[in-house]
């Protein structure tokens, strides 16, 4: 989580100040849940102006789909300091995400007469969901072997449109993709991959599961590739 606390004015400076805190998990499927704290820093209580945005971004932070967006009036009394929860659901950004499952808040806060903002501005990137990757065999060069991924759908809607591409310099020439369909909430579906090592040693097979509710879940395991079993010649007497 990347956060920037901008004064326009050092009048606002002098006034309020604050932050942002984010509570809970920061996951697909989750609701995000975060607390705007902000401190008055005179004796004189104030109403402030809360301008609140929330976007989907790009990692390079250009705004895509809106998802929230709404004004706030928070009553301070002198030297006060207080939390203002907001909390962006799975509804609200499901569907919307970029790849880089990224979501800006931004808070612009101001009182008058006071000249000037205060722009509180946060990035949350949230976690794609979990995989296995299990080959249950010794591996050797040469010779198919069968992988599975595992996944479990831990969000409470049905996950559909799976595949998965795997790759790995060593044990596959080219990469390979295969479909996996769609899994129910809390149900697991097992994906089964055939790779052909090539080469021996310490090698990875690294696997990228996208679905049509998050994009881009990565994950790996290293292979100890053994050389090809040596024949046993019968020797003559």
């Amino acid at each position: 989580m990347a956060e920037m606390i901008t004064p326009t004015s050092r009048c606002i400076e002098e006034e309020i100040s604050g932050n942002i805190t984010v509570v809970g998990k920061q996951a697909i499927g989750e609701d995000v849940t975060l607390n705007l704290v902000i401190r008055n820093m005179t004796t004189k209580s104030k109403v402030i102006t809360a301008d609140i945005k929330v976007y989907s971004i790009l990692y390079t932070r250009k705004e895509i789909n809106e998802l929230h967006k709404e004004t706030r009036n928070i009553k301070l009394r002198g030297c006060e300091e207080r939390e203002e929860p907001l909390t962006i659901t799975y509804a609200q950004y499901d569907g919307l995400l970029t790849a880089d499952n990224a979501i800006e808040v931004t808070f612009v806060c101001s009182y008058e007469p006071v000249v000037g903002t205060l722009i509180i501005q946060t990035n949350i990137v949230l976690d794609n969901p979990k995989f296995e990757i299990k080959i249950k065999e010794p591996v050797h060069m040469n010779k198919p072997v069968n992988a599975e991924v595992v996944f479990t759908n831990p969000l409470n809607q049905v996950v559909s449109d799976i595949v998965v591409t795997a790759e790995g310099s060593g044990l596959l020439r080219d990469p390979i993709t295969v479909k996996g369909g769609s899994v129910k909430p809390n149900e697991t579906i097992k994906i089964p991959l055939t790779i052909t090592p090539y080469k021996f040693g310490s090698k990875h097979l690294l696997v990228d599961l996208n679905s049509d509710k998050f994009k881009n879940a990565k994950g790996f395991i290293e292979v100890e590739v053994h050389k090809p079993a040596e024949k046993n010649s019968a020797s003559s007497i």
